[in-house]
C-alpha cells in the first residue's frame, strides 16, 4: 500500500480546488478530484501527475456531491481505490448575484445545496471512516460574504455562515477523536464564478486573491502550520 495520505477535494477541476490539489499533490498527497464535469476533473489529474511525476497522485471522481447517494458512494470508492480517506476539502460552491426580494425558491435551494448541504452530507459520511481510522482534517472553504455580504450575495453568504458553523460543530463532537477542522473564508478570488458575476472592468484582477494564495492558507491548515486556528474560521481579505 503507497505510504501517500489521501484527500477529497471537492470542485477540483478549476480555481481554488485544483490549486489545492495541486499542492498537496506535492505534498506526497493522493487527490481524489471530485466535481460534475468528469473533462475537467480529468485534465485536471492529468496535469498534476505531470507536474508531480507520480501516476497515483491524482484521480478524478465525478460526483453530485449534493446528492446523499451519490456522497456516499463517493466515499465508498475513493475508500475502495485507496485503502483510507485523510482530509476533505469543501471547496464546490456557486453564487449568482440575486437580490433577497428576487431570488427564486430553486436558486435558494441551489445554493445552499452545494455550498452547505453537501459538506454536511460528507462529513457525516466520512465521520465514522475518520473515527476507526484515528482522525481525519476538514478544511471547509468559506467566504468573506459571512462577515460583510456583497449586495446580491446574501443567500450565499448565509450558507458559507452554516458551513462555517459547520467547522464549530465538528470540533464541538469530535469527543477523544482526532478530529481537526478549519474555516478559510477568501474575499474576490480570481475564479471563473467570480467572473461570472462581475467583469474585470467592475473589479480588477489587482483586487483579488489568486487561487494558490487561498490554496497555500488550506494546505497549511491540513499540514498542522496553523493550530492555533484550529475550528475557526481564518479571514483572507482581497487586496
Amino acid at each position: 500500500m503507497s505510504d501517500r495520505r489521501i484527500a477529497i477535494v471537492t470542485g477540483a477541476g478549476t480555481g481554488i480546488g485544483r490549486a489545492v490539489a495541486e499542492r498537496l499533490a506535492h505534498e506526497r498527497y493522493t487527490v481524489a478530484l471530485v466535481g460534475r464535469r468528469r473533462s475537467v476533473l480529468n485534465q485536471a489529474a492529468e496535469a498534476i501527475i505531470g507536474a508531480t511525476g507520480h501516476a497515483g497522485a491524482a484521480r478524478a471522481f465525478p460526483a453530485d456531491v449534493t446528492d446523499p447517494e451519490a456522497g456516499a458512494a463517493l466515499v465508498r470508492s475513493v475508500r475502495e481505490a485507496f485503502g483510507r480517506i485523510d482530509v476533505l476539502i469543501n471547496n464546490a460552491g456557486v453564487a449568482e448575484l440575486r437580490p433577497l426580494d428576487s431570488i427564486s425558491v430553486d436558486q435558494i435551494r441551489i445554493t445552499l445545496d452545494v455550498n452547505l448541504m453537501g459538506p454536511i452530507l460528507l462529513v457525516r459520511e466520512l465521520w465514522p471512516v475518520f473515527v476507526e481510522q484515528g482522525g481525519g482534517c476538514v478544511v471547509n472553504v468559506s467566504s468573506m460574504s459571512t462577515k460583510d455580504p456583497f449586495p446580491g450575495l446574501g443567500v450565499y453568504g448565509a450558507a458559507k455562515s452554516g458551513l462555517e458553523g459547520l467547522t464549530r460543530a465538528i470540533m464541538a463532537e469530535r469527543g477523544g477523536h482526532n478530529l481537526r477542522a478549519f474555516s478559510v473564508a477568501p474575499g474576490a478570488v480570481e475564479t471563473e464564478m467570480l467572473r461570472s458575476m462581475f467583469s474585470a472592468n467592475d473589479l480588477g484582477p489587482e483586487q483579488t486573491l489568486t487561487p494558490d494564495q487561498v490554496a497555500e492558507v488550506i494546505v497549511d491548515c491540513v499540514l498542522g502550520r496553523r493550530e492555533e486556528e484550529l475550528g475557526r474560521t481564518i479571514r483572507l481579505p482581497s487586496p
